[in-house]
C-alpha cells in the first residue's frame, strides 16, 4: 500500500466535497464478482455497502478510477495487469474529509477455481487460538495480531506476525496487554490509514491499541464493559469508527477520531439474557447503519438505527435456529443484505428491515464456539463459502451454492482455537486460515478426492478410472513421482500424463486400474510427490475383489429345418448366478441368422437365473451356425452357446396328408403337394419318391422339371392305394438342393 499516496487523493477529493461531515463507509460481501481466475483480463468490480459520499475505491491501497451509483453502490475498473497473476487483494472505499475515512477490508481472490478445498499446518508458527488478520504495515501482505496468554512473570502479550507474503513471518513483536485477551477487532480508530486493534479480556474491559507502524501497538485507552464480542461501524455517522459491545448489556461507544470512545447514550438489557457478537450493516436502506445481535435464548434481535449512535425497539425472530455470533452479506444473490450465524441460522432480508428464516446452513460439529462465521471464497468458484470453528476443536467448512444454501460441511483440521482469522498469507490467491497454527491450502487439488471401484472379479482389470491433478497453487508445481502404495498396492495400477513441472491452473489425468489379486475389500493411495507445502498428498484407493461365475446351458441349441424367410419356434438358453456376489450383466447379443429376447435383469442375484429364448430365422438356403454370448463381469465372459440350423427354400405345401379309410384293392383321389421355391435363386430337383414302411400303398405323379426357378411351384400328386388291410404309412421324399434337402411329407392311411 501507498498510504501517503491515498491520503493526497483524498484531498484532493475534499475541495469538491460539500461542508459537511462524511461518515466512515461500510462494505459488504459479496464483492461481483467474488473471484476471478489469473489472467482474467480487465473487468468491472462492482462494490455494495453504506454511507458513499464522493467515494474512491482502492486495490491493495492504490486508488482506482471509481464509478459511483449511488450512496450504497461503487464500480471500480480492474485492469488486467492487477489480476495477471495468483494472489489476493485488499477492497477497500474511502470517503474524503470532513469525516470520512476507510471503510473495512473485503479480500478479493484471484485464483483457479477447484472443486474442493485441502490444508496443511504450516510449519513454524503455532498461536494461541485467538487472533486477528491485517496489513499492519500497509505493504500489501497479510499480517497477524496473536493473543499470548501464557503469562511467564512478565504480563500478557499481543505478538504482532509481520507476513513475507509467502507463508512465513517475520519474528513477532510482544506488545503488552492488561489481562489474557478472549477476542481481537479490528478497525483505523484515529484515521491515521493505519489498522488498529480493539481487544476485550478475561477481566470485562476493552483495551484499544492503535497501530504506530512495524507491528507496534501501543496501548491508548481502557475502558470497563461486559462484552462476549465486538464489532464496529459509524454509527452516528461522524466519520469517526465507533464500537458495540454486548455482553449483560448492549452498549454502543462512540469513536473520538483518536484512538479514544466515550460510552453513548444507548443502552439495552433484557432479563437473564446474554448479547453476542452482532451483524452490522443497512438492513432497510435508508443510509443508516443498524444491528442483528444474537441473545442468550436462541433469538435474533433486529435493532433499526437512527443514525445517531441509537437504535429502535429491536424486533425478535425466535425460529431461526439462533447463534451467539453473526455476520452480515448478500448470502441469497438478491441484492438485500442477509445474515448468517455460526449456529447455522440463516436470516434472508426483505431490504426493508424484516427478515425470514433461510435454510439451516449444516455445519457440523457438536456446536459452535463464540467465533463469528468467515465468509470468503475458499475454492474459486465464484460463491461465497463459510469457515467457522466448533466446540468439538475442528474448523469445518462449508462451500455455498450461491442461492443461500451451503453444502454439508467438511472437517479441514482439528483445532482449538477461540476464534478464526482468514486471509491468504502465501500469496496463491487462495483463503488461508489461522487457529492454533497457520493452514495454508494445498497447492494441488485431486478430484475426485478418493476412488471406489467396486466389485471387480479377482484377476480381472476393472476400466481405468481417472484422477485429475490440478495446479491451483500460485506458481508452477514440479511434481518429482507418482506411485501406488499402501496396504494392497499390488491390486491397483497407474499410468499418468503428469509433466514434471505442472503450471499454475493446468490440470493432468493419473488413470488407476484395479486388478484385484484376491478376494474380500482391498485398498492402497495413489501417492503424488511435489515440491511443496503437504507433499505427498495420497487419494485413497478401494474396491473389493470377488469370484463371480455363472453357468449358461445348454451348451448348444440346434434348430430344426426352417423355411427361409420365416421364424422358428423358441428355444430356452438358461444363465444362472453360481457364484458368491451378484453378477452384472452388459450385454446379451446373438451373431448370424439367430434372435434373442430375455427376462435378465442387469444385475443377476446370487443363485438365480434368468432365461433367454432364442429363434432362427433362416434368410439363405442350406446349414448355418452363430452363438448366443453374455457379456458380464464374471469368470470366462462371454459366456456362448453354439447356435445350428438348416434354412430351407423349398416350401412343401403341406407336412403331412391322412388318406383316411380307402377300401383294399381300390385307389383314392390325388392329393396334391405344392413345391415352390421360395428363395432368390433357381433349385435343382434331383428326384421324388416314396419311402418308409409301406411305400407300395402310395404312388405319386408329378410335373415338376429338373430345375424350379425363383418363386415357382410344381405339384405333385399323390395316391393311396391300400394292398391290405390297417394302418399303413410312408412319406413323400423331394431331393433338391434347396437346403434340407430331403424335403419330406408324412403319408398315412387305413385300409378297409
Amino acid at each position: 500500500m501507498k498510504p501517503l499516496r491515498l491520503l493526497g487523493a483524498l484531498v484532493l477529493l475534499c475541495v469538491a466535497t460539500l461542508a459537511q461531515t462524511n461518515p466512515v463507509p461500510m462494505i459488504y460481501q459479496p464483492l461481483l464478482p467474488v473471484t476471478v481466475k489469473p489472467g482474467n483480463g480487465a473487468f468491472m468490480l462492482t462494490i455494495n455497502g453504506t454511507g458513499f459520499v464522493n467515494p474512491v475505491v482502492t486495490w491493495n491501497g492504490s486508488t482506482r478510477t471509481t464509478y459511483v451509483i449511488s450512496n450504497s453502490q461503487v464500480q471500480a475498473q480492474i485492469s488486467a495487469a492487477d489480476v495477471a497473476n495468483p494472489g489476493t487483494a485488499f477492497v477497500n472505499v474511502v470517503n474524503p474529509a470532513p469525516g470520512g475515512g476507510i471503510s473495512n477490508t473485503l479480500l478479493f481472490p484471484i485464483q483457479t477455481p477447484s472443486p474442493s478445498v485441502v490444508v496443511f499446518p504450516a510449519p513454524g508458527f503455532s498461536g494461541s487460538g485467538v487472533s486477528v488478520a491485517g496489513d499492519f504495515n500497509n505493504d500489501g501482505f497479510a499480517d497477524l495480531a496473536v493473543a499470548d496468554n501464557t503469562n511467564t512473570g512478565n504480563g500478557f502479550f499481543i505478538n504482532s506476525y509481520l507476513g513475507k507474503g509467502d507463508g512465513t513471518f517475520n519474528p513477532p513483536f510482544p506488545n503488552h496487554s492488561i489481562t489474557p485477551v478472549a477476542f481481537m477487532a479490528t478497525g483505523t480508530f484515529n484515521k491515521d490509514s493505519l489498522v488498529d486493534l480493539a481487544v476485550f479480556d478475561a477481566l470485562d474491559n476493552t483495551t484499544i491499541f492503535l497501530n504506530h507502524g512495524s507491528g507496534v501497538f501501543i496501548q491508548r485507552q481502557v475502558f470497563h464493559s461486559p462484552p462476549f464480542g465486538l464489532a464496529t461501524g459509524d454509527f452516528n455517522g461522524d466519520g469517526k469508527l465507533d464500537l458495540v459491545v454486548p455482553g449483560y448489556m448492549l452498549e454502543i461507544f462512540l469513536g473520538n477520531g483518536d484512538g479514544t470512545f466515550s460510552q453513548g447514550t444507548f443502552t439495552y438489557g433484557e432479563a437473564y439474557s446474554f448479547f453476542f457478537t452482532p451483524a452490522v450493516g443497512d438492513f432497510n436502506g435508508d443510509g443508516k447503519l443498524d444491528l442483528v445481535v444474537p441473545d442468550s435464548g436462541g433469538n435474533m434481535l433486529v435493532f433499526l438505527g437512527n443514525g445517531d449512535g441509537t437504535f429502535q425497539q429491536p424486533v425478535f425472530y425466535g425460529s431461526c435456529n439462533g447463534g451467539n455470533s453473526a455476520t452480515t452479506a448478500d448470502i441469497n444473490g438478491d441484492g438485500k443484505l442477509d445474515v448468517l450465524t455460526n449456529q447455522g441460522s440463516i436470516l434472508l432480508g426483505n431490504g426493508d428491515g424484516t427478515f425470514s428464516c433461510g435454510r439451516e446452513a449444516k455445519f457440523g460439529g457438536p456446536g459452535v464456539t463464540f467465533s463469528p462465521p468467515l465468509l470468503g471464497d475458499f475454492n474459486g468458484d465464484g460463491k461465497l463459502d463459510v469457515a467457522l470453528e466448533t466446540l468439538n476443536h475442528a474448523i469445518y467448512l462449508s462451500l455455498g451454492n450461491g442461492d443461500g444454501t451451503f453444502q454439508p460441511a467438511i472437517q479441514l483440521a482439528s483445532d482449538n482455537a477461540t476464534t478464526l482469522a482468514i486471509a491468504d498469507f502465501n500469496s496463491d490467491g487462495k483463503l488461508d486460515l489461522v487457529g492454533t497454527s497457520l493452514y495454508l491450502q494445498s497447492p494441488i487439488i485431486f478430484s475426485p478426492a478418493s476412488l471406489d471401484f467396486g466389485t471387480q472379479n479377482v484377476g480381472t482389470k476393472s476400466q481405468p478410472r481417472n484422477v485429475t491433478a490440478l495446479n491451483d497453487g500460485g506458481s508452477a508445481l514440479p511434481i518429482t513421482s507418482i506411485n501406488i502404495g499402501g496396504s494392497d498396492p499390488n491390486d491397483f495400477s497407474q499410468t499418468n500424463k503428469c509433466p514434471s513441472s505442472l503450471p499454475i491452473g493446468a490440470t493432468c489425468p493419473i488413470a488407476v486400474v484395479f486388478q484385484p489379486q484376491a478376494g474380500g475389500s482391498r485398498s492402497a493411495t495413489l501417492n503424488v510427490n511435489y515440491q511443496g507445502l503437504g507433499s505427498p498428498q495420497t487419494v485413497p484407493l478401494s474396491g473389493v475383489g470377488a469370484i463371480s461365475t455363472v453357468t449358461l446351458t445348454p451348451a448348444k441349441l440346434a434348430f430344426p429345418i426352417q423355411l427361409v424367410g420365416t421364424t422358428s419356434s423358441a428355444q430356452t438358453a438358461t444363465l444362472t448366478n453360481t457364484g458368491t456376489v451378484a453378477v452384472n450383466i452388459s450385454n446379451i447379443s446373438t451373431s448370424g441368422p439367430f434372435t434373442e429376447s430375455n427376462n435378465c435383469p442387469s444385475s443377476l442375484p446370487i443363485g438365480q437365473s434368468c432365461q433367454i429364448q432364442v429363434k432362427f430365422e433362416p434368410v439363405q438356403k442350406g446349414l448355418v451356425t452363430g452363438n448366443l454370448s453374455v457379456t458380464d463381469d464374471a469368470a470366462g465372459s462371454p459366456q456362448t452357446v453354439a447356435l445350428s440350423g438348416m434354412g430351407t427354400a423349398v416350401k412343401l405345401s403341406a407336412p403331412k396328408i391322412n388318406f383316411g379309410n380307402q377300401q383294399v384293392g381300390t385307389k383314392s383321389s390325388p392329393a396334391p403337394v405344392q413345391v415352390t421355391n421360395v428363395g432368390p435363386t433357381t433349385i435343382s430337383i434331383y428326384g421324388i419318391s416314396i419311402k418308409g414302411l409301406n411305400p407300395g400303398d402310395f404312388s405319386q405323379t408329378n410335373n415338376c422339371k429338373k430345375s424350379l426357378r425363383a418363386g415357382d411351384s410344381c405339384t405333385i400328386q399323390i395316391t393311396f392305394a391300400p394292398q391290405v388291410r390297417g394302418k399303413r404309412s410312408a412319406s413323400l421324399h423331394v431331393s433338391d438342393n434347396g437346403g434340407g434337402s430331403p424335403q419330406t411329407v408324412g403319408l398315412l392311411g387305413n385300409g378297409t
